[in-house]
């Protein structure tokens, strides 16, 4: 902002065209140092600009052409800096195709590899999944997922399915419940996607035909690493693995043979019960914190009338509640 001697002096030069510091002083009564000052200040927003003709005169530019003229360097800076970037922008793009295909034969020489960076995965996700012709094997461990990440895959999932290819995928139980997770799987289901559920799956994998499986790294539960497989034996003892668990699950859509007061979650933590699983354990498995697992058996054993954790689980079983 200007100061008050400056604002007093720039409306005196915008009534007074062709003034010097002279005429300016005697006329304001201001010291001619600051009036000095005050010019320096003004000069410095292009607020004054020399008389035409004249040595010392001086003539007071209008804010807008001073800021016009103030700003005019910066903008050419400015637009100069966003063209250069634009330009790196489209070079460095133009290069992703040759790095991702560089990356792919890399991958592709190698039986293990582990992948840490989840845009990566994602990429190879991507790839594989548009090639795949037979099959795709998800065993999806936890909670699902959102509604927005489900609507994505729905589409995918029937384009797949179109082109005649079996897909097949793994829940944990308590999924049963969780709303997005249903309506992605009726839809698919209605093209004839396959959905199971197991009471706990013990680890994250896609297996594309027999080419690819990603198998999750979870060293710890927030671990978002994979292990990119591509040894036939390797994935043939997956794929095995896959089909005997299939084998034991059930449909994620069967309707429940015996009415039961306990939700799809608290019918895998009874079964976690009567495995003598830790409350630790037993959240881990299904991707929710310790609190509110205890807060299921808390609520379990009061409506079961049990004693012990597994008393909860013995009722249970002999009610046909799980």
């Amino acid at each position: 902002m200007l100061d008050a001697t400056s604002l007093e002096v720039y409306r005196y030069a915008v009534g007074h065209p062709g003034w010097t510091r002279a005429d300016a002083s005697e006329a304001l009564g201001l010291t001619l140092r600051r009036i000095d000052a005050a010019i320096g200040e003004l000069s410095g927003r292009r607020l004054l600009s020399p008389q035409a003709g004249s040595e010392e005169g001086l003539v007071a530019v209008s804010p807008d052409v001073a800021l016009a003229d103030l700003v005019d360097a910066d903008e050419r800076a400015l637009q100069e800096l966003r063209t250069r970037i634009s330009g790196r922008r489209r070079e460095l793009s133009s290069l992703l195709p040759t790095f991702l295909e560089a990356r792919k034969s890399v991958l592709a020489s190698t039986s293990v590899e582990t992948l840490e960076d989840p845009h990566l995965i994602h990429r190879v996700l991507i790839d594989y999944g548009r090639d795949v012709t037979e099959k795709v094997y998800i065993a999806q461990p936890g909670q699902g997922s959102t509604a927005d990440v489900h609507e994505e895959s729905v589409r995918k999932d029937l384009e797949l399915l179109e082109n005649g290819v079996r897909r097949r995928t793994l829940y944990d139980t308590s999924t049963r419940d969780h709303v997005p997770t249903r309506k992605a799987v009726e839809a698919i289901a209605a093209g004839g996607g396959e959905f199971g559920v197991l009471p706990f799956i013990p680890l994250r994998m896609l297996i594309f035909d027999d080419k690819l499986a990603l198998v999750g790294r979870q060293l710890t539960r927030d671990d978002k690493a994979a292990l990119v497989i591509r040894d036939h034996s390797l994935i043939n003892i997956f794929t095995h693995l896959f089909d005997i668990a299939w084998e034991v699950s059930e449909s994620f859509l069967a309707p429940q043979q015996v009415e039961s007061p306990l939700s799809s979650m608290q019918r895998s933590i009874i079964q976690g019960l009567a495995n003598g699983l830790s409350d630790e354990s037993i959240a881990r498995r299904l991707d929710i914190n310790v609190r509110t697992c205890r807060r299921h058996i808390a609520w379990m054993l009061e409506t079961l009338r049990a004693d012990s954790r597994f008393q909860a689980a013995l009722k249970a079983r002999e009610a046909g509640w799980v």
